[in-house]
């Protein structure tokens, strides 16, 4: 076989730099899509707590922030990462995750919504509100599985539809003067039936579908999801450790006050969250051999540079966010938003290489960062929560955050040092940044389990 000549070579070249333009208009476009849904679903949480806040249901927030807290835990402990597994698996992986969901999380988030129930009763939350929450946090739960399909496909509009839309009758609820529990509620439903219908013939309902969930394959979900076991474990520490401390310490009006505020924070993380996770889903895709087209990277750009614009004008907007909006005492509530807005950049860069390590399959390294932002958390909010309350944990989160953005970025610096290898993989293995890219790593994960 002849081999190309100059002509074909510089053509074959001109038809690369020809599609390069558009790949990355593709990745920059599902970047700004899923970005933008995050941020007006973080717009339309915010505008259910102000009005909620404004009807005086500062306890019905308390309680949200509070028991969504704690059976998110509950899920991480007995499912560890099954939505990462989920969205950067094979088609094993996920009906072992499908069935891990139906036999094993589903009922022990039953049996942790009574415990939770029994000790958050003794601090004057109600039943029916705790009960409602739970009902929602099962159906976000069931949700993150929904929205890792349309994700895969690169389906972020009908995302978008499903995400969003569920809101506005939720909205309307609330405004009409329902409780913000009900109106919750009533917006899982809608998007769980939303998804259903864009998922269509991989819809979980499905008979076909049902068919494959199995109590065996629920167990071999544990062995597949052993590598992102510890990283969900040590992420839910260093994301949720403050608020459910806080939670245990002060009274529901405080975390209600607390809750609202942190809620904004979850809502710009989300936002940040979900442009990084575009670059996740593009690796996946070449790991797995549905995609060759390399995106670059805009989702991190885009990530970072939306993360200094949120920090600028949370900081700016901070008392106005808390008094007109929120309807809170804006002395206080204030300066919690700022210090939370703070971490966001640090945050960013953080996550931008975890989700990349995991979208590469170099599970192990993603979960040593996470570990070491838990470790740092543990003794900060130990020490800052009891003494200075709400002031306290949005200060442990902020200086948790740049402690482990300062020692991930001395650890780039020093790619050669123990301190790298152990946060990064092998020195030939990692990339320069944000991203870290173990080559030898890269390809297909087996169907029996991942690789670490």
């Amino acid at each position: 076989m002849g081999t190309a000549g100059p002509d074909t070579t510089t053509s074959m070249r001109r038809g690369r730099h020809r599609r390069e333009p558009r790949r990355i208009r593709s990745s920059t476009r599902h970047s700004l899509v899923a970005s933008s849904t995050n941020l007006l679903n973080g717009l339309l949480n915010a505008a259910l707590l102000a009005l909620s806040a404004r009807h005086g249901q500062t306890d019905e927030i308390g309680a949200y922030v509070a028991v969504t807290a704690a059976l998110t835990l509950v899920s991480i402990a007995v499912a560890g990462g099954a939505p990462l597994l989920y969205i950067s698996g094979d088609a094993a992986q996920r009906v072992a995750v499908r069935s891990q969901w139906v036999f094993v999380t589903l009922p022990c988030m039953a049996l942790g919504t009574v415990a939770i129930g029994v000790l958050y009763s003794r601090s004057g939350y109600a039943w029916p509100t705790m009960l409602a929450i739970a009902l929602v946090a099962v159906g976000n739960n069931t949700a993150d599985f929904q929205l890792a399909d349309l994700a895969r496909d690169l389906r972020f509009v009908s995302t978008a539809v499903a995400v969003c839309g569920c809101k506005i009758p939720a909205l309307v609820l609330v405004a009409a003067g329902g409780q913000l529990s009900a109106a919750l509620l009533t917006a899982a439903a809608l998007q769980f039936l939303a998804a259903e219908a864009f998922l269509g013939r991989r819809s979980w309902l499905r008979p076909r579908t049902l068919s494959e969930l199995s109590p065996r394959r629920a167990l071999t979900a544990f062995r597949m999801n052993r590598h992102l076991f510890g990283y969900s474990v040590a992420e839910y520490w260093g994301g949720r450790m403050t608020a459910v401390l806080l939670s245990l310490l002060v009274t529901p009006p405080v975390m209600g006050a607390y809750g609202a505020v942190f809620s904004v924070y979850q809502a710009q993380t989300g936002v940040l969250t979900a442009a990084l996770r575009v670059s996740l889903v593009g690796r996946v895709r070449r790991r797995q051999g549905l995609s060759h087209a390399n995106d670059g990277r805009q989702g991190e750009r885009i990530a970072i540079l939306g993360a200094m614009t949120i920090t600028a004008v949370s900081a700016l907007a901070a008392p106005w966010i808390v008094g007109d909006l929120l309807r809170l005492p804006p002395h206080g509530p204030a300066m919690w938003l700022i210090l939370l807005a703070l971490a966001l950049p640090f945050m960013t860069v953080v996550r931008a290489v975890t989700l990349n390590q995991i979208g590469d399959a170099s599970y192990r390294e993603a979960t040593h960062v996470m570990v070491l932002n838990a470790a740092l958390i543990t003794p900060l909010a130990l020490a800052a929560v009891p003494l200075a309350g709400p002031a306290g944990a949005a200060t442990a989160t902020l200086a948790t955050e740049v402690l482990t953005g300062a020692l991930l970025g001395l650890a780039l610096l020093r790619r050669h040092g123990r301190l790298s290898a152990w946060l990064l993989g092998p020195p030939g293995g990692s990339a320069a940044a944000p991203a870290v890219v173990a080559p030898e790593k890269v390809g297909a994960a087996a169907p029996g389990g991942l690789r670490g």
